[in-house]
Formats: structure tokens, sequence, C-alpha cells
């Protein structure tokens, strides 16, 4: 399909996908975008699709009239597989073209090619001429792996951004148009929250970056190409990466699951204490809040405190489902107290601290205390969870 007077699209449609690497849901299935940009002396194609849709992918740029035999250029924006696993097959097809990646993406490139390939590596700023348009490369690292990069065609103001502004959606037509504007802001919502939301910083820089250029069009590597308020998109980026108002005092979370309540009075008096100290602390139950809840507020406090009672020598589901959904990127180094009730064995606060240290978190201690809390025991489990303020 024709975009611009020099950018087509190339990609192609999934709509049965339903969960996407393992962890997203995809209601409306999703798409691989690809597209070909063809000047007056040379050819590129901007990003390949997944494998499993190679054959599929070759009839559409044969319908679209791309001749791969004289292709000079595949930029790979990105090497996540579902972008960059067909990119061996076509290389066999394109004898004379240059793979252009950052050099982090160059690098994954080799993996997956397993074989010799020539190849540019993808400066911020570099220019490649086709002959009466021009590619420019523009670095955006974690948008959201470490290789991610931009692709600007700046006569036509088309940006292709990869994983950035895009979303699972395989759309009824490929321009935005075709979609109902509520439908299109929560799915975009969505995909920043669990793809970006870990770099909100580097979504920063990068939108910094392309601020002050032209952008008519902007082309995502996932669901419909943005078209009719391209620009909107990048300023909902922009609103949802930027950093939360700290407040004067510590941001702390107290999250616990309780069987018979006498882990909910450890956190309760955890809580309470911290908020003595001069903390603001958000007491919440996984059961009833929810992990999406609970994940969301770690996210923006300082510090952190979780606990579980002891159930068959484990703790309990609900908060291993809570340090999963707990990025190892953005809670670095925040401090970190595991605490519960047990009744025999007492292993899950010290398998919770085991798996908080895995994900960068700074221990602080465990404190348990066996079956119902008193007054002694309390105390024992405040002074380790003072800690936290220290």
């Amino acid at each position: 399909m024709k975009l611009t007077e020099h950018v087509r699209y190339i990609g192609v449609s999934d709509p049965d996908l339903r969960v996407f690497d393992v962890v997203m849901h995809t209601q409306y299935g999703t798409t691989y975008n690809s597209y070909y940009v063809k000047g007056t002396e040379k050819s590129a194609i901007i990003d390949t699709v997944k494998e499993t849709f190679f054959d599929r992918w070759l009839e559409i740029m044969e319908a679209e009239g791309v001749d791969l035999g004289s292709l000079d250029y595949i930029v790979m924006n990105h090497t996540e597989p579902d972008h960059s696993g067909s990119i061996g097959r076509l290389l066999e097809k394109c004898p004379k073209a240059v793979v252009v990646a950052s050099q982090a993406g160059l690098n994954v490139a080799k993996e997956i090619v397993n074989g010799p390939f020539e190849s540019i590596r993808a400066k911020d700023g570099e220019i490649i001429d086709l002959g009466g348009v021009t590619l420019q490369t523009i670095s955006a690292p974690f948008l959201h792996w470490p290789d991610s990069i931009f692709t600007y065609v700046k006569e036509d103001g088309v940006l292709m951004s990869c994983d950035a502004f895009g979303f699972h959606h395989a759309a009824p037509g490929v321009l935005e148009e075709t979609m109902d504007v509520a439908e299109l802001y929560s799915e975009q919502k969505y995909y920043f929250d669990v793809i970006m939301g870990p770099f909100k910083p580097h979504v920063q820089k990068a939108i910094a970056a392309i601020r002050d250029l032209d952008i008519r069009m902007i082309c995502p590597s996932h669901g419909p190409v943005l078209n009719r308020d391209p620009m909107g998109a990048v300023n909902r980026y922009e609103e949802w990466s930027r950093p939360e108002a700290k407040g004067e005092k510590p941001q702390g979370v107290v999250a616990y699951v309780s069987c018979y309540g006498y882990t909910r009075v450890l956190a309760q008096a955890i809580a309470r204490e911290l908020t003595e100290m001069g903390a603001d602390i958000r007491l919440m139950d996984v059961a009833e809040d929810g992990v999406d809840a609970v994940s969301a507020a770690i996210g923006e406090a300082d510090f952190l405190a979780l606990g579980s009672p002891t159930f068959n020598r484990d703790a309990l589901l609900p908060i291993w489902d809570v340090l999963a959904r707990t990025s190892c990127i953005t809670n670095r180094n925040k401090k970190a107290l595991a605490f519960g009730c047990f009744g025999w064995s007492g292993e899950a606060a010290g398998f919770l601290a085991q798996r908080m240290e895995q994900i960068g978190l700074k221990v602080v201690g465990t404190a348990t205390c066996r079956m119902r809390p008193n007054q002694e025991k309390l105390d024992a489990v405040l002074e380790t969870a003072r800690k936290l303020m220290e």
C-alpha cells in the first residue's frame, strides 16, 4: 500500500494472535509492519517480519512491486525476532543488500543470520541517500532494547519508530483512521505500560531527539500507521513517561497476603511504625487490591515490604506474582523487607528475600513471627523494619 510518494507499507497481519511474548494479551491480534522506501537511485526495506510469515511477506512484496534483486539496504530499527527473524532468508534473495543497524543491532543480527553479510553501523544522524529521498537514523536506545533506532524520511515527513508509539492491533485497514479513537488510546496505553514502562527516562530522551522534526506520519512496527494525529501519540508518550512528582515524605509500600490475620497484624504494625517515622505508606492486601495495583504502587515507591505466611514451606502465589511483576530495571537498589508469620517451618520470608536480591533490591533483612504476634514479637519485627528508613 502506498503511504507517501516514496514509502510503501509491506507488512503482514496476524489477527488470530491472542498472547504475545508470553506476557501480553492481544485481543485484537497484531501486525508485523515493514516498509519499502524507493528513491530514484536506490531502495531500502525498513524492518522484516516474524519468520513464520516470511512466505506471505514475499507475496505482499511481489504485489507491491518490490524488486528484491536490486534492493540496496535492509534497515533494522530493532533486532527482536518478530522484526528481524526473516533477515537471513531475505538476505538470500537480496545479494547486494547491506544491513544497516546500530552496533548493538548488528551484534544481534549476526547471531540470527549465523553467516556473513555486508553491514553499516548506523550512527546517530547517519544519512543514507536513496536519490531524491533520504533515510536518517536516530539513536533511541532502550525503546525497548539497547539496539533500537528510529528511521526518519525527511522528504515525506515519515518517522519509522519500530516498537515506540505502536501497539498490538490487526486493524481492518493499515491506517489509524480505520480505528475507534478510544480503542486506539486504550491499546496504546496498555502497550506502553508493558513494553515501554520500564524505560521512561529513555522515552523522554527519544522524544527530545525527535520533537523538532517535521513528522506527518509515524510508521511503527506493530499496529496501524499513525497518519491522523501522529504527534498526539508522541505527546501521550511524553505524558506517560514523565517522572511522578515526589512528595516531601519518602514513599513506601507494605503489601501482604494473610490466611488467618497474623501476617496482616505484622503488616499493619510495620506500616504504622514507618508512618510514625515520617514515611508516606500504602498498606495493601494483595488479595483485595490485586497484583497489578500493588506492582504499580511499588514502581512509584522508594522502598517496599512484602509479607506472606509460610504455606507448604513456601510463600503464597500472589506475593510471588507481585515479585514477578516487579521490574528489576525501575526498582533496582530500592530498599526491601520480607516478613511473615508461620506455624511450622517458616521459609517464606527467606525465599522472598532471595528473590528480592536477585532482581536488584537492597534487602535490609527478614522479619518473621511464629503464629500470633504479641508485643515482644512485634518489637523484634519492627526493629528490622526500621532499617527501611535508615
